[in-house]
């Protein structure tokens, strides 16, 4: 299930080694600001002074254009839940290109099949329609929702990502000088260029606060279509927060009181935490869920899930216009069942926790023999270093605490020995099956020369 790493030079492992020069990546990021605004595909793929530009990657390692190689824990945000290139996965893609074609537009018995396979793997995914990135998805179950109660409010919970689509492109990395008190958040757009109206249809309140959730719905549950909620907030400005154990519960319980439709939006928790997700681990049952990322180990297909009273609303069976041309394509779907069945016996979620756990472990142990004021979190295998020993619950409890200077210096330090991350409001490192022990005894390593040489700033 692993595939074979390549036998380059170690990374660089301590404050002393040298440091890594990226001049290729300099030089090739000013000739793409020529064709590209600023020289990248998107927001998550540009960062300042200049993104790294990746030449290959495989395993547990990438490669960039200057032929640095590193250990990577961005893992394609996320995706590759087997590591980069896996054998296996990339055979069935192989073979699927090379006798069945790329494209049909039209059904196939492999893509039922996969959706029979979901259906197996997942408590509450009766059906499945699909699409091909996240943002598809939640857009697919705002529309499902709002077919199905007559309702047009959302309600999502600030510091979460739940894609581009207009209506959700709110509160994700919002200025707190905007977003109004604790009590009573104001939706701030992510974005310039999105119509008034969307903010009118959209609530924005703190992740671990069911309370809060309570009074509103009492006021006014009756105008909300669903209510978006990532069962671990995984966002970029919060890094890793679990739920507190009676928010997602009582979240179940509220939206049922309500007749308010409940979507998990699962495209970093499913599959990669748990063949069934985290819903299964927290024994919760949806009533929609967005798939995506770790479904495919890196080829570009997501899923909305869920019971069928809700999902028989999609087009062509209901009213909720669902469609695109790629939606289903063979050889994403191969892929998609192939990391289905590499995840299904539970031994690479078992390794995966493993590592979580020796990453985080190992790092609160250089946090107590440093006495600093910071502290790991996991869950499964995605790790975030916070650098405050607060307790954090949701965004804003990120925002006042988590020192935003420090945790760019810390991911431009891992950057430049060795650890490819993105710099991020709050780190955060993602691991795969591809990783063994000794990347991540080595990357702890680093960490704690990091931590050694800002003891000042954080004691």
């Amino acid at each position: 299930m692993t595939p074979p790493q390549a036998s380059l030079a170690k990374p660089p492992s301590s404050a002393d080694a040298a440091l890594y020069v990226t001049r290729r990546s300099e030089q090739l990021w000013q000739e793409a600001c020529k064709h590209a605004p600023m020289g990248a595909q998107g927001e998550g793929k540009y960062y300042a002074p200049y993104p790294l530009f990746i030449d290959r990657a495989r395993g547990s390692r990438l490669w960039d254009a200057d032929g640095n190689e590193y250990i990577d824990y961005w893992n394609g945000a996320g995706p590759c839940v087997l590591g980069h290139s896996h054998p296996e996965v990339n055979q069935a893609v192989k073979d699927t290109f090379d006798e069945r074609g790329v494209l049909y537009c039209a059904p196939h018995q492999w893509e039922m099949e996969l959706t029979r396979r979901i259906s197996e793997v997942v408590p509450s995914a009766e059906m499945s329609a699909f699409g091909c990135g996240g943002s598809d998805a939640l857009c697919y179950a705002v529309r499902t929702s709002r077919l199905y109660t007559g309702r047009s409010k959302i309600l999502k919970f600030e510091g979460s990502y739940h894609g581009w689509y207009d209506g959700v492109l709110f509160s994700v990395t919002p200025d707190l000088a905007a977003a109004g008190p604790d009590d009573a958040p104001i939706p701030v757009p992510e974005s310039l260029g999105l119509p008034p109206e969307a903010a009118a249809h959209i609530t924005t309140l703190q992740y671990n606060d069911e309370a809060a959730v309570e009074r509103l719905f009492a006021a006014h549950g009756s105008e909300y279509a669903c209510v978006i909620v990532e069962p671990v907030l995984h966002g970029a400005g919060v890094g890793v927060l679990e739920p507190r154990p009676t928010f997602l519960p009582s979240l179940r319980e509220i939206c049922s009181r309500h007749g308010v439709v409940l979507v998990f939006d699962e495209i970093l928790t499913g599959f990669r935490h748990d063949i069934g997700g985290a819903q299964k681990l927290m024994n919760l049952a949806p009533d929609l869920t967005a798939f995506g990322k770790a479904m495919s180990n890196g080829f570009p297909i997501c899923a909305l899930s869920g019971k069928r009273e809700f999902m028989s609303l999609m087009s062509p069976q209901g009213r909720a216009y669902f469609s695109g041309t790629y939606n289903g394509n063979v050889m994403c779907v191969a892929a998609a069942l192939k990391t289905i069945e590499l995840l299904s016996d539970g031994t690479a979620h078992a390794k995966l926790w493993s590592l979580g756990k020796r990453f985080a472990d190992g790092v609160n142990a250089s946090v107590r023999r440093l006495g600093l004021r910071a502290r790991a979190r996991h869950y499964g295998s995605m790790v975030s270093v916070h650098f405050t020993d607060r307790e954090l619950f949701n965004y804003r409890d990120v925002v006042r605490n988590h020192d935003k200077a420090l945790n760019r210096a810390f991911v431009d330090w891992v950057n430049a020995r060795g650890l490819y991350t993105k710099p991020r409001r709050v780190n955060r490192f993602a691991i795969s099956t591809a990783h063994t022990e000794q990347d991540i005894d080595r990357s702890v390593e680093i960490v704690d020369a990091f931590l050694a040489a800002h003891q000042s700033s954080l004691a």
